[in-house]
């Protein structure tokens, strides 16, 4: 068997004859790895600590001290982003990137609150959901110009209006029978809606899945924690018979993930790319064709999942051991396109009739 191997992992046998394994880069402390190389809980925790143990990347020679190139690069160094969660910094890297590219040159403290508005305009007027995150990482940026850096006593980002992105479509009934008869079971398309509506799952967790996590009828998800302070959850999804038929029907390619590509490679974002192609070729709304909130997408299939469940007759905390939400509060979101005539007539039935 190949023998997985990775930077900065040692491992040795402790007293007790067991394997042990960890993170180590010089410069910085050393973390446990949990589980078998590879795994979803092994390959989490080494993602994390080797983005935490990342130093941040030089600033050029002929960066000007003060610019936003500077300030960005000093933030990079802050304690203020290494407390973000690996997926933040990855996203504020992305975001950062381009407006440094752009304006990295201007100097912090010359910047005006209209022109970090039309940098966000800008980049609203084709992607809004990019533009709320460049806000969130700009406002960031300015705090630490202004402490501890000292180049400026204001926010010019704090006043700018954030974009309504409304909320991802939920599936009916009607629109999930019409994808099920326009991809049979054996199809690589039937195999992904099936994972994604029968385990509740957020795209990037099934994509992850491996033949390794289904045990014993149920499904293992790891669910990966947003902030550091949280601790990271662990769920098991019962396996429901539609879903073990589509597992049974395949297509097997590959040896480890349970959806993949044509080459046995995970999907990772080619997940919401193949359901919105799967979709529009069953004739449902996607993409340009209609706006967020009417179009048939990869996560809709999780709303639709919890709405199911609630009509079923679950209650909120038997649907937050299937999504893994933290509050109850989000999951209601979720849920409230659930049948509430349906709902109200078996709460009243409930009541007992005392009268009479």
């Amino acid at each position: 068997m190949t023998k997985l191997r990775l930077p900065y992992v040692n491992e040795y046998r402790d007293r007790h004859g067991k394997m042990r394994r960890y993170f180590r880069r010089p410069g910085s402390r050393a973390v446990s790895l949990p589980g078998r190389p590879g795994s979803i809980e092994f390959m989490t925790t080494y993602q994390a600590a080797l983005a935490a143990a990342a130093p941040p990347p030089p600033s050029p020679k002929h960066v000007i001290t003060g610019s936003l190139a500077d300030v960005v690069a000093r933030y990079y160094g802050s304690a203020s982003f290494a407390n973000l969660s690996p997926a933040t910094q990855r996203t504020y890297r992305i975001a950062l990137k381009a407006v440094v590219e752009a304006h990295g040159h201007r100097l912090v403290r010359d910047l005006p609150s209209d022109a970090a508005q039309r940098i966000i305009e800008k980049i609203g007027a084709s992607r809004p959901g990019m533009a709320n995150t460049t806000l969130a990482a700009l406002s960031k940026v300015m705090a630490y110009a202004i402490k501890p850096m000292k180049l400026r006593t204001d926010n010019p980002f704090a006043g700018v209006p954030r974009y309504k992105l409304g909320h991802y479509h939920n599936w009916t009934n009607a629109e999930i029978e019409t994808y099920e008869r326009r991809w049979p079971l054996g199809t690589r398309e039937r195999l992904a809606f099936a994972l994604l509506l029968y385990t509740g799952q957020r795209g990037g967790n099934v994509a992850k899945m491996t033949r390794d996590d289904v045990v014993n009828g149920r499904i293992r998800v790891a669910v990966i924690k947003r902030r550091k302070d949280e601790e990271e959850k662990e769920l098991w999804i019962p396996v429901h018979p539609a879903l073990a038929r589509a597992l049974k029907a395949g297509p097997v390619v590959g040896m480890k993930h349970l959806i993949s590509d044509t080459r046995g490679q995970p999907l990772k974002h080619g997940l919401t790319d193949l359901i919105e192609r799967a979709a529009k070729l069953a004739g449902l709304p996607t993409g340009s064709e209609a706006a967020k909130k009417d179009r048939c997408t990869a996560h809709g299939l999780r709303k639709a999942s919890l709405r199911r469940l609630a009509e079923a007759g679950c209650s909120t905390k038997q649907l937050q051991a299937i999504s893994g939400h933290r509050s109850l509060e989000v999951l209601e979101v979720y849920v409230q396109a659930a049948d509430q005539a349906g709902l109200a007539e078996s709460a009243i039935a409930k009541l007992p009739d005392r009268t009479g």
